[in-house]
This record gives structure tokens, C-alpha cells and sequence, in this order.
């Protein structure tokens, strides 16, 4: 009988191993193939920018031209590096910024995998690999990817130190501290937070605090000739404020339940019709078992409340794009949580009320965005290549282009020369039907309000839509011959 039931024991042990195996290895093939399809189309604005004004220009104007906040410095530097070495090319720019965000998801997968349980490492992969706005932004010529991999290596290193107390681990936390702080200032309080709470122990305060010396003096040294600037960019109007009471629940409605609403902005504003859903991932992530330990949950919280806190205080507009990097530590507290409370199922003290919340969200969350998440892998975010290579195919160069859209820059960038902006419709409407010569105009119906021109059915006036998955849905191009 003892025989039986131990070979029975062992054969379950067996099919669940393998079970869990072909879950990581479906969810790490999605992972990796809607972060690597299509990443060869088009840029879309932020990426323009960042291509002409700092890639384009090199290292002066990246270190010491102005500064915006559309410039992350690091990932500006390499992209530079890259195109000098292979040329300017869409694919080559992102994989800055994809291959890192893969390397960071995969490792605190690892991490909890080995440190926590093989659940807990499954269910933080399967939460980033179904958030619409990580796919979002990790897919872009930006600096996400590399904050991403650098909070992950800071809480990792973080907690290595905490365990071991080895200097690999405190030499990890400084490098990800500068890494992270170079792509984006606002990474450098939670670098700050971090090492703070890790410099509680005294047997580790000599080595956090020569590592957190050294990072300060090369990040001061990196932004000097932009301190001005990065002060003034903070009073930015892009997004919104956290409400002067909404310090306590900033952590889920402006960084966490934001990741799962869809791209483009998405702040939840601080409303108690909002407060059911965050008591949800509120309740989850306060049963993570990394919160047992004081010491622990400080490594993993500090570095969110130390940014929200700054944001808080300087009273500072953001959107949730801008924090994605904190969704690195809000990911690992809401997948150990998660584990645990679905852990417990089995045993004879289910947690009822929080499993009744946690199997529902594990269901919910890829049905609810199953639709944006396949248009960011099949269509471009914007479609202004598309509209120009068409524009250049169907006119000769000579004819007039009139961009009624919010930013005309992003069609002549694609078209390689000058374009009329256009911002009145009644006027381009105008010009369209009552022109004699041939024009062209192409209608970006975000911001502005789409055309409806009397002529489009007339004769000699042809038009061609470029979809995109965000700001319009779509590119327009109205062609206008001689009538």
C-alpha cells in the first residue's frame, strides 16, 4: 500500500512538473514572439523625436543639448551607437529597449521561480505577458525596456543582498541604480529607497553606501549640464496629479490597474467609485509572504513609495507609461500573493474570500485585452510611414501635402520633405474640393475632429486608410487630381 501511494505521489509530482514546464514555455514563447513580431514598422511620434532630434544629432546634443523628458538619455546614446554601426533601422532601435525588458521579465521569473515557488514565478510572467501597456512601451525606440531591466536586476540584487550578503550583489544593485538612473531620472529615488532600506543591515552599510556614493557622483556628473532643465520638465502638464489624498492607493490606481486598462494614458483618477477595484490586487498583494518579513517588504515597497511619494509632493503631472519600471516589484508582490492565496485551495484553510478574487482576475485579465493586444502585434502604433510611402508612390514630389494632424513633423519625417500643417477643417475641406492642381492631404482624426469633404465621391478624388492601434484608429490620405 505505503509502495502504491508513494508511486502514485510521485507520478502526480511528475504531471504537475511537467505541467508547470509547458506553462512556462507557452507563456515565455508569447512573451518573446508579441514583443519581437512587427517591430519593423514605422515609428510613431515619441520615436520620430527621439530619432531627429538626439540619435541623429549624437552625443553632444543627447549629454548637453536641451533637455525634454522625451529624451532618455542612455537609450538615446545606444541607439546613436547602433546607427553608426548599422545604420538607421526601426528593428535595430527597439531591440534596445526589447531585449532588455525580456532579460528583466525572465530573471525575476527565475528568481521567484527558485526563491519562492515555481506558481509564483508562473503567475509574474503571465501578468507582464498580458499587460497591454508593457506590451506597449517595451516595444518602442525608447528607454522603458532598459528601466524595466534595471528595476528588475535593483529589487533581485536587493533582495541577493538582503539573503547573502555577498558583494556581487551589492556591485548588481549600484549598476542597476546607474543604469536605470541614466535612462530616466526618475528612476534614481527608488535606486535611493532601495538602497536605503537595504542599508538598515549593518554588516552591508559600508558597500551600499560607497555604491550609492558612486552612483551619485556619476549620474550628477551625467545630467550637470541638464539639472535646470530636468527641474523645469517636472511642472510637464502631460497626464494628471495624485490627488492630495490618493498618496496610500497611488501604488494600484496610478502604476498597477493602469498596466491592465489598455495604452495611451489610462489614469485612474482618485474616486471612491473606484475603491472595489483596488481593494482587489490590494487584498492579493498584502498576502504575498514577502510582506512577512519587515525587512523584505521594505526592499520590495520602498522604491514605489519613495517615487510616488516625490511625485506626490512635487505635485507633478504624469501618465502611467511614464512608471513602468515600478510595475517590477507591484508584479512580484501581486504574483507571490496571488500563489499563496491559490496555494491554500488545497488545504484544509482555504483563503475563500481571496480566492474568490484571485481565480477570477487570473481569468479575466487576457480576455479583457485580448483585442488590443493582437492589433499592438499586427498594426503599427502609428501609421505615418505607411501613409507617406503611399503618398511618394501615388503624386509626384512637386505636389503640395497639407497634414491635418498634431504633429505635421511625424508625415514629413517619413516623406523627406516640407509639409503645410493644417489645422482648421473647414479650410483643408476647402482646398480639397476647390483646388485646380493636384494636392494631397493626410488626416490624423486624433485630437482634431475627421474630415468629411462634399467631394469625396466626386470624381478624381481618391483617398487610402493606414490603421494603427492607437491616437485615431487610423491615417487617412486624400488625393485630389486636376478637375
Amino acid at each position: 500500500m505505503r509502495g502504491h501511494a508513494l508511486t502514485a505521489r510521485l507520478h502526480r509530482h511528475d504531471i504537475a512538473t511537467l505541467a508547470s514546464l509547458g506553462a512556462y514555455a507557452a507563456l515565455a514563447g508569447l512573451l518573446v514572439a508579441t514583443r519581437l513580431v512587427g517591430l519593423d514598422r514605422g515609428f510613431w511620434h515619441d520615436e520620430i523625436v527621439t530619432l531627429r532630434e538626439y540619435v541623429r544629432e549624437g552625443p553632444g546634443q543627447i549629454l548637453a543639448g536641451p533637455y525634454v523628458p522625451n529624451n532618455h538619455e542612455l537609450f538615446s546614446l545606444l541607439g546613436w551607437a547602433t546607427s553608426a554601426l548599422v545604420g538607421e533601422s526601426e528593428l535595430a532601435l527597439r531591440l534596445w529597449s526589447v531585449l532588455p525588458f525580456l532579460t528583466g521579465a525572465l530573471l525575476v521569473t527565475a528568481w521567484l521561480d527558485l526563491r519562492v515557488g515555481r506558481l509564483a514565478g508562473l503567475l509574474f510572467l503571465y501578468f507582464v505577458v498580458v499587460s497591454p501597456l508593457l506590451l506597449d512601451v517595451t516595444r518602442q525606440a525608447r528607454g522603458y525596456g532598459l528601466a524595466f531591466l534595471a528595476m528588475a536586476v535593483l529589487v533581485v540584487a536587493a533582495l541577493e543582498a538582503d539573503r547573502h550578503a555577498r558583494p556581487a550583489a551589492v556591485v548588481a544593485l549600484a549598476g542597476a541604480g546607474l543604469v536605470g538612473t541614466l535612462t530616466l531620472p526618475s528612476f534614481l529615488p527608488a535606486f535611493l529607497a532601495t538602497a536605503g532600506a537595504l542599508a538598515l543591515q549593518a554588516r552591508l552599510r559600508r558597500r551600499v553606501a560607497l555604491a550609492t556614493a558612486a552612483v551619485l557622483v556619476l549620474g550628477a556628473a551625467w545630467y550637470a549640464p541638464h539639472v535646470g532643465s530636468i527641474r523645469e520638465s517636472a511642472g510637464q502638464d502631460l497626464g494628471a496629479a495624485i490627488h492630495p489624498l490618493g498618496l496610500p492607493t497611488a501604488p494600484f490606481d496610478q502604476v498597477l490597474i493602469p498596466a491592465y486598462l489598455g495604452i495611451d494614458g489610462g489614469v485612474v483618477l482618485f474616486d471612491a467609485a473606484w475603491l472595489p477595484a483596488i481593494l482587489v490586487p490590494a487584498l492579493l498583494v498584502g498576502s504575498s509572504p514577502l510582506l512577512r518579513s519587515a525587512r523584505t517588504a521594505l526592499l520590495v515597497c520602498s522604491g514605489v513609495g519613495a517615487t510616488l511619494g516625490v511625485v506626490w509632493v512635487a505635485r507633478m503631472h504624469a501618465v502611467p507609461r511614464f512608471w513602468t519600471f515600478l510595475l517590477v516589484p507591484l508584479l512580484v508582490l501581486l504574483a507571490t500573493g496571488t500563489a499563496s492565496v491559490l496555494a491554500r485551495l488545497g488545504t484544509r484553510r482555504p483563503a475563500i474570500a481571496r480566492s474568490v478574487l484571485a481565480v477570477p482576475l487570473v481569468i479575466v485579465l487576457p480576455l479583457a485585452h485580448a483585442e488590443t493586444i493582437r492589433e499592438i502585434v499586427q498594426l503599427p502604433r502609428e501609421a505615418h510611414r505607411d501613409a507617406a510611402a503611399f503618398v511618394r508612390s501615388a503624386v509626384p514630389d512637386d505636389v503640395p501635402v497639407l497634414a491635418y494632424q498634431t504633429h505635421p513633423g511625424d508625415t514629413a519625417f517619413y516623406l523627406g520633405r516640407p509639409v503645410v500643417p493644417a489645422q482648421r477643417p473647414h479650410e483643408v475641406v476647402a482646398r480639397l474640393c476647390g483646388s485646380s492642381e493636384p494636392i494631397v492631404v493626410v488626416e490624423q482624426p486624433w485630437v482634431f475632429p475627421p474630415l468629411a469633404p462634399p467631394c469625396a465621391s466626386e470624381q478624381g478624388v481618391r483617398s487610402a486608410r493606414f490603421p494603427q492601434y492607437a491616437r485615431g484608429g487610423e491615417i487617412r490620405v486624400w488625393i485630389a487630381g486636376p478637375r
